[in-house]
C-alpha cells in the first residue's frame, strides 16, 4: 500500500508528464503545444475548423493560412463578415493614416492627407491670364482665342476633378472700333476643352468640357462699359493619368454688318481652378 509520499509522487510525475508533453494531431513530429497539420494541400482544404453549438462554423483555417471568422470560406489572409474592434491604437498626431474598404472589403490604410482635396492648379489666384488677346467676329463666323490659358496636371488614383474657370471680356466695339448700334445678336463666351488625355480616356481631345455665352443686342451709340466675366463649372471622375485643358475665349457676331471686336484676357480675376477629392 502506497504510503502519502508515494501518492504525492506518482500524481506529481503524471502531471508533469501531460505538462510538458507536446500533441501533434496528423503529424507524429509535434514541434509546438499543439501542432495541427493539415490533411490535403488545396486551398480549400480546412486545417482547422471550430463550430458552435448551432452548429455554425465560427472559425476556419485553410491550408493557404487563410483564416475566416464568421465565414467558412475566407478569401483573404483575415477574412471576417461581421465588425472588428481595435483597443489601445493611441493618438498619432504626426503620421496619421486612415483605415479604407474598397468594394470588394479589402481594407488598407492611406494617408490622410491624400484623401483630402488637392488644388492641382488654382484656387489661390495664380492661373489669373496675364497675357490679352484681341478678337473680331462678323457674318456668322465665331472666333476664339489661341493658347491663352493651358493647364496640365497628373492624378495619381481615381478622383472627382472640379474644374472652375472665369474668362474677362472687355473693350467691346464692333469690327471697326466704334459703337454697336445695329441691333443684332452678338455673342461673348468662354469654354473649356480637353487638350491631352491619357491612352483608354472616354473622352476625346479638343472636345467642349464646358460653355458658357453672354448673349447681347445694342441699339445705344456704344455698348455698356466694364469688364463681363463668363464663368463655368464642371465635375468628372477621372482616371490615374495625365491631363491638359485649355480655357479659351469667344467672340460671335451673326450680323454681316457691324460684327463684334472685343480683348480676353489679361484681367486679375482671370481664373482656371482644378480641384482632385480621391475615390
Amino acid at each position: 500500500m502506497m504510503n502519502n509520499f508515494n501518492w504525492a509522487f506518482f500524481i506529481f510525475s503524471l502531471v508533469s508528464s501531460f505538462y510538458n508533453c507536446q500533441i501533434g494531431i496528423n503529424t507524429n513530429l509535434p514541434s509546438a503545444m499543439l501542432d495541427i497539420v493539415s490533411k490535403g494541400n488545396s486551398n480549400t482544404t480546412k486545417a482547422l475548423k471550430i463550430s458552435n453549438s448551432s452548429p455554425s462554423e465560427m472559425v476556419t483555417v485553410l491550408d493557404n493560412g487563410y483564416v475566416g471568422i464568421g465565414t467558412p470560406n475566407p478569401s483573404a489572409q483575415l477574412h471576417t463578415t461581421s465588425t472588428i474592434r481595435l483597443d489601445g491604437l493611441g493618438t498619432n498626431t504626426t503620421n496619421t493614416k486612415v483605415m479604407t474598404a474598397d468594394a470588394s472589403g479589402i481594407i488598407t490604410t492611406n494617408s490622410s492627407t491624400s484623401l483630402l482635396p488637392q488644388v492641382l492648379a488654382g484656387s489661390d489666384g495664380a492661373d489669373a491670364v496675364s497675357s490679352a488677346q484681341t478678337l473680331s467676329s462678323i457674318n456668322n463666323t465665331a472666333s476664339y482665342t489661341n493658347n491663352l490659358l493651358t493647364k496640365s496636371f497628373t492624378i495619381s488614383q481615381t478622383s472627382l476633378v472640379v474644374f472652375s474657370y472665369q474668362l474677362g471680356i472687355d473693350n467691346i466695339v464692333n469690327t471697326s472700333g466704334t459703337g454697336i448700334t445695329d441691333g443684332s445678336d452678338k455673342q461673348l463666351g468662354a469654354r473649356l476643352i480637353w487638350k491631352t488625355l491619357p491612352s483608354g480616356s472616354p473622352f476625346i481631345v479638343n472636345d467642349v468640357m464646358s460653355a458658357n455665352t453672354l448673349p447681347f443686342t445694342n441699339l445705344a451709340a456704344t455698348y455698356s462699359k466694364g469688364t463681363y466675366y463668363p464663368k463655368g463649372k464642371y465635375s468628372v471622375v477621372l482616371s490615374p493619368g495625365s491631363y491638359s485643358v485649355e480655357l479659351k475665349g469667344f467672340v460671335f457676331a451673326f450680323d454681316n454688318i457691324q460684327g463684334i471686336k472685343a480683348t480676353i484676357g489679361g484681367s486679375p480675376y482671370d481664373r482656371l481652378d482644378i480641384i482632385a477629392t480621391p475615390l
